[in-house]
């Protein structure tokens, strides 16, 4: 294995370090997931549940189809592009319609007709509004919103498919569902019968056409027939033809009698009457029926009350009449038919027998020919006429009997549980949108908005060229923790305290006199107090000779941290009501460093920014630089306050202290964009994370300004 095939440890998942950030963000994470469960629980109790029916319907093509054409019935293919058709068709606009016109469903307090906010408005200020345009966008609201209520959908690659509909009364889901499918199945069977009819109706002209064909060559060949049998009969001198022919004729006359006597019974029973130019046609029976009726019908014309007879019983006795008269009408035409069944059959035989004596004579070429071909047009007419004919009884015989294509597979029951909300699901998702939520959160919290969390990420939050880590000591709150130094230094503290100022001798340029270290943060409570008192100890140790001034005028500290009392004489010195000489008051030597102290207290009659910025204080930086090889210099916080701002020109290095995860990353940002701005050119800014956890009593920046005598250890 080469070195590129070793990982880098930039590469590897740091669990601990995700682990760590949710063990610190743990608030955020446990605020985040009890808000989105307690706003899913509100919802889940707010919304009105809906409950879903299903009905089961199964597609069986060609169940209606009586005809011997069945090769679609066997392509499985073509089926099935009719299933998904038929599912279409029960998801449309016709369908569903059908289905609100049906169950009423304008006036439904779900689908209905709903007045909108607009309307309102407008019909209180007595507006009138385009009703027309109101109805038609009240027609298309209800039709989305029952289009929204259905689903229709294949189960599968079966012939089933299942529709469901949706409503907030489960037994009114499970009744439409089951009249959507009953709709479906008989507008099914009535298109069915629309398209045969429509067939129906093209056919019928064509069969008139076909009839009126055959009838004329039938004519055609009967006159061209007749008159060659004519010729025969009256040549030939034969008694059994002429016998036969005189038969035709009189079969022939009796015929056109019997004909025209059924027309007009069939005038009768159709409710026309009794023709007069017919009277000659009919029984005395029916004609006395008929008298009857004409006298009773002039009765009732004129005013029966005037003669003092019933007109109710009148009319009785004429719909009796009618009634016998259509009935004896309609026997004697039963009769009439019977008889012209009778004579067209010895009409038939006696032209059958005139045919047969003719051809079988020698009759001219040109005739047999004529006859022939009118024959053989006559019989291709008759089998047009006969095919035609029969697919027209086939197709009345289909209209008469068809069936849907659609059978209920399984009717749709009253849903017991609401198909919405899925509580379970909802709570399921929301936990884990929760999860994410508050992770996400959690992690821009620790890396965005919150606090830093390692030297790597606060060395390119601050595009410094290096960032150190100090981490807390585990001591009694009130104790010095820097006296860690010289008792325990070998200690991870005392360590990082080391490279602290390895760090700062490699940032700091060499020149003539000491080098001046600025302690500073960006609000307060960060440890820049505590680094900086073990900062001046370690240089001290080291054989440095080293000062630590408490700058820090707003709320000088360091006193307390060593246990020294508090002293007023560097504010009197910088405000020029002290020498020099008075400076003792307010220094102290350690013995086990060797380190110098300026301890800080009291309050100034002055503004604390004015006396960093006199020439007092610039004068006093200079003496100090020629006396000691190091000067270390706690100063205030640098977003509450100014007056760090003013001493940043004379520093050659600015220690900035970060507390661990706690101090917002923008205010970082902010304090170091604000101490560059006043820095000298080649100057650093030495980034240091605190690990050291925040006291209970923080001074932000309102109190800041006022605690001048509040103690706390953690500053």
């Amino acid at each position: 294995m080469t070195h590129q095939d070793i990982p880098r440890a930039d590469d590897q998942i740091d669990i601990s370090a995700f682990i760590g950030v949710l063990r610190r963000q743990y608030r955020v994470i446990v605020m985040s997931v009890a808000s989105i469960i307690v706003l899913a629980v509100i919802y889940l109790f707010a919304v009105t549940p809906k409950y879903t029916a299903t009905a089961l319907v199964s597609i069986e093509p060609n169940r209606g189809v009586l005809s011997e054409d069945v090769s679609s019935q066997n392509n499985s293919a073509a089926i099935s592009a009719q299933v998904e058709g038929e599912v279409a068709i029960l998801k449309s606009s016709d369908v569903l319609l059908a289905l609100i016109a049906e169950a009423n469903l304008v006036s439904d307090p779900e689908f209905g007709v709903t007045v909108s906010r607009s309307a309102r408005v407008m019909a209180w200020l007595g507006i009138e509004t385009d009703t027309t345009t109101e109805a038609g966008a009240a027609v298309t609201d209800i039709l989305r919103r029952v289009g929204d209520a259905v689903a229709v959908r294949r189960r599968g690659l079966t012939y089933l498919v299942e529709v469901s509909v949706t409503s907030q009364d489960p037994e009114r889901a499970a009744e439409l569902a089951n009249l959507l499918v009953s709709i479906y199945t008989t507008r099914q069977v009535e298109n069915k019968i629309r398209q045969i009819l429509a067939s129906r109706d093209i056919l019928a002209p064509r069969i008139d056409n076909a009839q009126a064909e055959l009838e004329r060559l039938q004519t055609e060949a009967d006159r061209f027939l007749e008159n060659v049998v004519d010729d025969f009969v009256e040549n030939s001198d034969r008694e059994d033809l002429i016998g036969v022919r005189d038969r035709f004729s009189l079969a022939q006359g009796q015929l056109d009698g019997l004909r025209q006597q059924s027309a007009a019974l069939r005038a009768i029973v159709e409710g026309r009457g009794v023709l007069a130019d017919q009277s000659d046609l009919l029984s005395a029976a029916v004609l006395e029926l008929a008298a009857q009726r004409e006298a009773l019908q002039r009765q009732l014309e004129t005013d029966p009350s005037a003669s003092g007879i019933d007109a109710a019983a009148l009319r009785a006795e004429l719909a009796n009449v009618d009634n016998r008269l259509r009935e004896m009408a309609a026997r004697d035409r039963d009769a009439s038919l019977a008889g012209i069944s009778d004579l067209t059959q010895v009409a038939e035989r006696a032209r059958a027998e005139l045919r047969e004596a003719a051809l079988a004579s020698d009759l001219p070429t040109a005739d047999l020919s004529m006859f022939y071909r009118l024959q053989q047009e006559s019989a291709t007419a008759r089998i047009d006429y006969e095919n035609l004919l029969r697919r027209l009884r086939q197709l009345e015989t289909l209209a008469d009997v068809q069936i849907s294509d659609a059978v209920m597979a399984s009717s749709a029951v009253m849903p017991s549980n609401p198909s919405f909300p899925n509580s379970r699901l909802i709570l399921v998702l929301a936990i884990v949108a929760a999860l994410g939520v508050g992770v996400g959160l959690a992690f821009i919290n620790e890396f965005l908005i919150g606090g830093v969390t390692s030297e790597d990420q606060l060395r390119e939050l601050l595009n410094a060229p290096v960032a150190l880590p100090v981490p807390a000591i585990s001591t009694p709150e009130e104790g010095d923790v820097t006296s860690q130094i010289w008792q325990a230094p070998m200690s991870g503290f005392s360590e990082s305290l080391r490279q602290v100022r390895r760090q700062a001798a490699r940032l700091t340029r060499p020149g003539e006199g000491g080098r001046i270290y600025l302690f500073t943060s960006a609000v307060p409570e960060e440890g820049k107090t505590t680094t900086a008192i073990a900062f001046a100890r370690t240089l001290a140790l080291s054989g440095t000779k080293t000062l630590l001034v408490d700058f820090d005028l707003r709320k000088p500290s360091i006193a307390h941290r060593i246990g020294a009392p508090a002293s007023t004489a560097l504010l009197d010195a910088l405000s020029g009501g002290a020498t020099d000489a008075d400076l003792a008051g307010c220094h102290f030597h350690e013995v086990e460093t060797g380190l110098d102290i300026l301890v800080g207290g009291g309050r100034s009659d002055l503004p604390t920014d004015t006396l960093v910025s006199s020439t007092r204080t610039v004068q006093f930086l200079h003496k100090l630089r020629k006396e000691f090889d190091a000067i270390v210099i706690d100063t205030a916080p640098v977003l509450p306050v100014v007056d760090t701002l003013y001493l940043t020109p004379y520093a050659d290095l600015v220690v900035m202290m970060v507390r661990y995860a706690a101090t917002n990353q923008r205010d970082v940002k902010r304090a170091a964009e604000r101490i560059r701005g006043d820095m000298l050119d080649g100057v650093h800014v030495l980034p240091v994370l605190s690990m050291e956890q925040r006291g209970k009593k923080a001074y932000y920046y309102g109190g800041y300004y006022s605690g001048y005598q509040s103690r706390s250890s953690g500053s």
